[in-house]
């Protein structure tokens, strides 16, 4: 089997652009490029360097991963990956990789309680919503139902303030406004402009911290670059403590819009030309 990781388009010790492929190596499992750097000589395979030189390809690696914190238990995410990928991996293989990789599996903290609420199946809920492209909307539901108790950090604080957030994503599939998403006369959330928006006074922090680590090891394994989106946001949703959702529709209507202006003083879109709505999806919603 040949590997679907994508060649990085730097060389990972010098940063150099100056790469090419010097051939494959045969694994136990699949056929593994090799690539050199012409700037700084040194010889890599792609993918992310926690998974490298591994004897299993990084995509069962995750995929183990995910089913786990899906609610499954090691046995029968042992079979469920021995049966998609045609070879045996053990439960105990499959507790290692759960282990090795911490920072981005933090809901194993609260997996326990969210197994009590919702099986393995039934655990993230997703559907396509058409607006003007596809985006697939999901919400994973035990992290919805700690959230209601206060309980998303496996301390029981009895701090509820978020549950109207759960309420409003359960809600989505039944009460989105899909026509305001594809309306001639509304405007994307992501073309706003004016006072509201002021390049000039934005402030950028870069950060290092869980979800970095966790785009470095997911989007280097996707051979895509169309999938790499939606493989990391499937993968928060499904393993980290915080992600609740992702692809969440977020609309304002006239009325919202003039409120908005008039509270805060602020223009979120021009006087000569108030749209009718403004619309766009988040990422990835997340709560800490």
């Amino acid at each position: 089997m040949h590997s679907p990781l994508k060649a990085p388009e730097r060389c990972p010790h010098c940063n150099s652009t100056r790469v090419t492929l010097k051939g494959t190596r045969k694994n136990k499992l699949e056929n593994v490029r090799i690539l050199r750097c012409r700037s700084c000589g040194r010889r890599f395979t792609p993918g992310p360097l926690a998974l490298r030189n591994k004897t299993y390809p990084a995509r069962e690696i995750l995929d183990a991963i995910t089913l786990y914190n899906r609610g499954y238990s090691l046995a029968e995410t042992s079979e469920r990956i021995s049966s998609r990928f045609g070879h045996t991996v053990n439960p105990s293989t499959i507790s290692r990789w759960l282990n090795q990789h911490p920072r981005a599996t933090t809901y194993a903290r609260i997996r326990a309680n969210g197994k009590k609420l919702f099986t393995p199946t039934t655990a993230i809920r997703s559907i396509k919503l058409y607006h003007r492209q596809v985006y697939e909307f999901a919400y994973h539901r035990p992290k919805l139902a700690l959230l209601r108790d206060g309980a998303l950090d496996d301390k029981r604080t009895g701090d509820a303030r978020f549950a109207p957030l759960a309420d409003f994503l359960e809600s989505v599939p039944r009460t989105c406004p899909h026509a305001l998403f594809t309306r001639d006369d509304g405007q994307r959330g992501s073309q706003l402009s004016g006072d509201f928006i002021a390049l000039n006074r934005l402030i950028v922090n870069e950060k290092q911290n869980a979800a970095t680590e966790t785009a470095a090891l997911i989007l280097p394994t996707v051979g895509s670059n169309y999938e790499r989106h939606s493989k990391l946001q499937r993968f928060m949703l499904a393993n980290d403590s915080v992600t609740v959702a992702v692809e969440v529709p977020i609309w304002l209507g006239e009325p919202d819009i003039a409120a908005l202006q008039s509270q805060y003083g602020v223009e979120l879109v021009p006087k000569n030309g108030t749209p009718r709505s403004i619309t766009g999806h988040i990422d990835f919603l997340q709560v800490r």
